[in-house]
């Protein structure tokens, strides 16, 4: 039996490796596998995030022993899950109104899941622009 460990990888990456390390895991082509996380994200955004972060934190780097949550510093990664917090809260917004159909802009609800709509794609920009250049660290 081989002895696979999940790990981030460090060469073959975005954003944290997360994706890279499990096509390493489970022996599939990277690039298929982030279609398939794209498309994932697509359909549930709030639970991919949340997914993604948590596999950032517990699922250490390749060639360390231990994951990032073990030595967590808050004042250290607090901009990071602010920016995170905030994509979460952005998508779950634009989840809740990107599986609607075009008539809703029709409806006497329209202006709302306008709203909606900008901002939670505001809220996942901003949240973006802190969190991932952060994430391209960790």
């Amino acid at each position: 039996m081989s002895s696979k460990k999940l790990e981030r990888s460090v060469k073959d990456r975005i954003i944290a490796g997360v994706i890279g390390g499990l096509s390493d895991y489970l022996n599939i082509d990277v690039n298929l596998l982030r279609i398939v996380a794209v498309l994932l994200f697509l359909v549930s955004p709030v639970l991919m995030l949340i997914l993604y972060v948590v596999a950032v934190f517990f699922v250490p780097r390749t060639g360390e022993e231990k994951p990032l949550a073990s030595s967590f510093e808050l004042d250290k990664y607090l901009p990071l899950l602010v920016g995170l917090v905030l994509m979460i809260i952005g998508a779950g917004l634009l989840g809740s109104v990107a599986v609607v159909s075009i008539f809703w802009l029709f409806t006497p609800y329209g202006f709302s899941a306008i709203m909606r709509l900008i901002i939670g794609a505001v809220l996942v920009i901003i949240g973006a622009a802190i969190s991932i250049p952060q994430l391209r660290n960790l």
